[in-house]
């Protein structure tokens, strides 16, 4: 059995990621309101473009898909030459205050938080499973990743449990569980290349450690490793996905070939190395700024830090990318905001023409910020436009499914059914 069919048979055990059948309330039931139908819209259903029809929301979630004639009591959004899509799935970022009201008001309904502060867990997982009206993105996170003192992240007065020689493995993972982890991040960084300095690491025995306190506890394990060798490291040990792509090095066909048959998903998170390309495109698009956020125009406007003589990361990275999506690995779309020059929410309108470019088709990157992190994380009520799954969706003018760009002309947003007030703070 592979490691992947294996993690997969432990993680279904994990209460609320076992796939199951979705009870459609009705809009009384649930306390939302009323219903509205989406008519005459194209569909792309977070795997395919299903064609024209219309799709009925009530009580926060999809009750039907297709030809439908729409009664009186409804009421009607007009999709004609739009297209109406999953809620984007952010797959690596870093929540702070205001940043999931920013994400959700260009389309991101959910994030996957890669490093943050506990206490914020309980309330996140209470929001997620209601469907009642909200401002904010839902929220999925690792809490503390698994790092060790002195190694990355480097931030002063940022204190938090680390990994030295004497820890219980068993316990400490235990403890990030007992926290809310829903699931364990794992960080292998030993520096470089210059002018980064050295960097004390996990040692390959602690890895393959926690890995393995991490699936007893049955929770997913992903891997900060931004280089090829400890990339394959994290393979070996199986790890469930890998949080970045590889930018030290092009993968050989091996190294590809070992990727794919350990099963690790890949977030490239091209946004971090591309030194501000994207948010100077974002920046100078008019179906965009509008929308901005204090906070979101001043993370763009950051210039990351120029370092001469250091490799093309970004080429690097693509040419990766392009290499792991031909050999199936899955793909899933992830900006790491806000460092960088990125920003929650709208630094996924950046990343997902990254993964274009690096050769994915629009629709296969549209997958990569829908399904697809919805099956790889188990959230199994979101991703897809499909009767009783999640009323996340996103309504924007053209066809992001042909060109990825008309995915910045967003007409609509409704998370749990309802509209959201796109007008940014002041």
């Amino acid at each position: 059995m592979s490691h992947r069919a294996s993690r997969r048979r432990v993680l279904s055990l994990v209460p609320g990621l076992a796939v199951a059948a979705v009870a459609v309330p009705s809009a009384a039931a649930a306390g939302t309101g009323g219903s509205f139908v989406i008519r005459d819209v194209r569909i792309f259903d977070g795997r395919q473009v299903t064609g024209r029809g219309s799709v009925l929301v009530a009580g926060g979630r999809i009750v039907a898909v297709g030809d439908l004639s729409p009664s009186s009591r409804h009421r009607v959004h007009d999709g004609e030459g739009r297209t109406l899509l999953p809620g984007l799935i952010d797959c690596h970022v870093h929540s702070f205050e205001g940043s999931r009201a920013d994400a959700l008001r260009f389309g991101v309904t959910t994030e996957l938080d890669m490093f943050s502060d506990p206490s914020v867990l309980a309330d996140a997982r209470r929001r997620r499973r209601s469907v009642a009206r909200t401002d904010q993105a839902d929220l999925w996170s690792a809490g503390v990743g698994v790092t060790v003192p002195g190694g990355h992240p480097l931030r002063p007065g940022w204190e938090f449990p680390r990994v030295t020689a004497d820890t219980d493995i068993e316990r400490f993972v235990a403890d990030r569980v007992a926290e809310g982890s829903d699931y364990v991040k794992v960080i292998l960084e030993n520096g470089g290349p210059p002018p980064r300095p050295a960097l004390p690491t996990l040692t390959t025995d602690q890895f393959r450690r926690v890995i393995a306190a991490a699936h007893r506890h049955r929770r997913r394990a992903v891997v900060h490793a931004e280089k090829l060798s400890l990339a394959l490291t994290a393979v070996r040990a199986a790890a469930d996905g890998l949080v970045h792509v590889f930018w030290d090095t092009e993968g050989g066909p091996d190294d590809i070939a070992e990727i794919r048959r350990g099963g690790a998903f890949v977030v490239p998170t091209l946004s971090v190395v591309d030194r501000g390309i994207g948010a100077r495109d974002l920046l100078a698009d008019a179906r965009v700024t509008p929308w901005l956020s204090g906070a979101q125009r001043y993370l763009l406007e950051q210039r990351p830090e120029d370092r001469p003589g250091r490799p093309d990361f970004l080429k690097v990275g693509s040419a990766n990318v392009r290499r792991l999506h031909a050999a199936g690995v899955p793909i899933l779309a992830g900006t790491d905001a806000p460092i960088r020059a990125n920003a929650n929410g709208v630094s996924m309108l950046a990343e997902l023409a990254h993964l274009v470019r690096a050769g994915l088709s629009p629709r296969a990157a549209l997958a990569a910020a829908t399904s697809a992190p919805a099956r790889e994380f188990g959230l199994t009520d979101r991703g897809r436009i499909a009767p009783g799954l999640r009323a996340d969706l996103l309504l924007v003018d053209g066809d992001p499914t042909t060109d990825i760009t008309d995915l910045r002309a967003i007409t609509a947003i409704w998370k749990n059914g309802h509209p959201v007030d796109r007008t940014p703070p002041e």
